[in-house]
């Protein structure tokens, strides 16, 4: 059965049972494709589907693609109606299919050296290069698959298409255009800087890729190259930029967006908007003929979806269509996955720089960084919280951090309205926060153990990049379980420095001065932390076993259970 289904910008819809399929394999078929599919949205039809990169040529004859693969260059469907009933899950995802890059080093720094060789002679200003990675995926999982990368990513345009033949797995950030009444939005996305792992860290990260000459430049030729696109369907003098150099931000990556708007000339088609704007100028370069040669040259493959657009369309008119990155495709068949990923590639260009952002669009494929709920634990002492400020600071920064909702009257009217409710007593309040803003809070009564924590080193290291490490969440499967209530482990990140214990920090006193070790070596900051840090009673340094094994002191301190010497095994 032929399912597909969209969510672009949070508003999500579904199709099954087409009418027809309108689908083309040969460049002489595409045209005839549209004129159908325009005669279908006139007759009070829904059309969805996609056109594949490679359909380029048939829209404007001198621009240059590899010629198709398996896969066609068209396929949509026609609906009566949307669908109403959920996509079925089939099997749950069994393991994350085993990605293969197609590409080697040594070859991507040649194909850069080559685009860098072509701009010296004038011939482009700037090449989308793209490579692929290849992984085997079973199609019943596919779905399961495609849940994941959609949560991982936290994209706008979101697309899952089942057909007979082939499936396609959309988490694409970028909007091709959307057009209602007679107004096309489009909205290309050029220039990345992956996350930081910290608000501050990533407020940092926002700044340099805002700032950066080189991103700006790459985002504004690409402005250029679509508003002289647009221009094309155009009324005259209605073609704006309301946006230039947004910041956006995604799970693993920060992106450059801008904005264009115009008016379309009366009776404009389907096919004038294709014909005007395909390929999107951000995966290809500038001036677009000319990048494209240069790709056909050195992609060794068709893109086929990749690149392309997917979308729909509705009887009323509205249209809208992705950019189809951050998209799978799957060959049902064999069940072989193909995965295409790559960047703007100009003067400023260096290889390393370009490569890191190839790697930082492929962490949606194998990571997902999103925890379900933010947590913090806070002790109540007769009716008083303890570094309550500290704490929702805390969870302030993981909130706008993760884009969660964050309402701090809400949560102060549940804290207080706790703190009323047990006035005497010692309790630890477990608080959890949604990605919606709801709100969970419960209190347990604790009671504090005099004997020292027993310790001892963690065999596995931790790495200092996992971005969850720097936020109290509800994922915790990377720390070791602990099945004694006296009783931690002492961490060390993948460097050999010592970062944590499960449950608190570590503090040494060492040549008369207490020491613990710093944020980025991979660590919670914790609230008593970030106490006796603003004091004065505590310093940051990098610290090794070496350093803790001839401290004259340890100790393990979190806000609820204070400071507690250790007895190090």
């Amino acid at each position: 059965m032929i399912h597909l289904a969209f969510d672009f910008n949070g508003q999500p819809i579904g199709f099954c049972h087409p009418l027809k399929i309108i689908e083309a394999y040969h460049l002489d078929e595409v045209i005839d494709c549209f004129h159908q599919l325009q005669q279908a949205v006139d007759d009070g039809f829904y059309i969805a589907g996609y056109v594949a990169y490679e359909a380029a040529s048939a829209f404007t004859n001198y621009l240059s693609t590899h010629q198709t693969g398996d896969m066609p260059l068209v396929w949509f469907g026609v609906f009566d109606k949307p669908t109403e009933i959920p996509l079925k899950q089939n099997q749950p995802l069994q393991a994350v299919p085993d990605w293969q890059i197609d590409t080697n080093p040594l070859t991507y720094q040649q194909s850069i050296e080559s685009i860098q060789d072509e701009i010296a002679q004038g011939n482009v200003y700037q090449v989308n290069y793209t490579l692929r990675l290849n992984a085997r995926l079973p199609v019943e999982q596919s779905y399961a698959y495609y849940k994941q990368i959609c949560h991982a990513q936290q994209a706008n345009y979101c697309a899952y298409l089942d057909t007979e033949h082939f499936q396609l797995l959309s988490a694409s950030p970028e909007l091709f255009f959307h057009w209602k009444n007679g107004v096309i939005t489009t909205k290309p996305m050029k220039g990345t800087i992956a996350r930081g792992k910290t608000l501050s860290e990533d407020k940092q990260q926002a700044d340099t890729l805002a700032s950066s000459a080189k991103d700006q430049a790459e985002n504004l030729m690409i402005v250029d190259l679509l508003r002289n696109d647009i221009s094309k369907i155009a009324i005259l003098n209605t073609v704006k930029v309301p946006a230039l150099f947004t910041i956006e931000k995604y799970p693993t990556v920060l992106q450059m967006t801008s904005t264009i708007t115009a008016e379309t000339k009366p009776n404009t088609t389907l096919l004038d908007v294709f014909k005007a704007l395909f390929p999107c100028g951000s995966i290809t370069g500038a001036p677009k003929a000319s990048a494209m040669q240069v790709i056909t040259r050195l992609e060794k493959t068709p893109r086929e979806a990749y690149c392309g657009a997917i979308g729909f369309m509705t009887p009323s008119h509205e249209a809208t269509f992705n950019v189809a990155i951050r998209t799978i495709s799957v060959n049902k068949t064999t069940q072989q996955a193909c995965y295409g990923v790559g960047g703007g590639i100009t003067w400023n260009s260096t290889v390393g720089n370009e490569y890191q952002e190839v790697l930082a669009k492929t962490k949606v494929l194998t990571t997902n960084h999103l925890p379900d709920q933010l947590l913090e634990s806070l002790l109540l002492i007769e009716g008083k919280f303890f570094l309550r400020a500290l704490h929702l600071q805390r969870l302030k920064n993981s909130a706008h951090y993760f884009n969660f909702v964050f309402n701090y009257i809400q949560l102060k009217h549940h804290l207080n309205s706790l703190a009323n409710q047990y006035p005497l007593g010692t309790y630890k309040v477990r608080l959890l926060l949604n990605n919606k803003g709801e709100i969970d809070c419960e209190a347990v009564p604790i009671v504090f153990s005099e004997q020292p924590l027993q310790a001892q080193w963690c065999e596995h290291a931790v790495n200092s990049s996992n971005t969850l490490l720097y936020h109290k969440t509800t994922r915790r499967e990377f720390y070791p379980a602990l099945t004694q209530p006296n009783q931690d482990y002492l961490l060390t990140n993948e460097q050999g420095q010592v970062t944590e214990f499960v449950n608190g920090n570590v503090v040494i006193l060492s040549k008369g001065q207490w020491l613990t070790p710093p944020i980025h070596s991979g660590l919670l900051a914790g609230t008593l932390r970030q106490y006796l840090l603003n004091n004065g009673f505590i310093h940051e340094q990098v610290l090794y076993k070496e350093d803790v094994l001839n401290a004259e002191q340890i100790l393990f301190i979190n806000s609820v259970r204070g400071a507690k010497q250790v007895i190090l095994n």
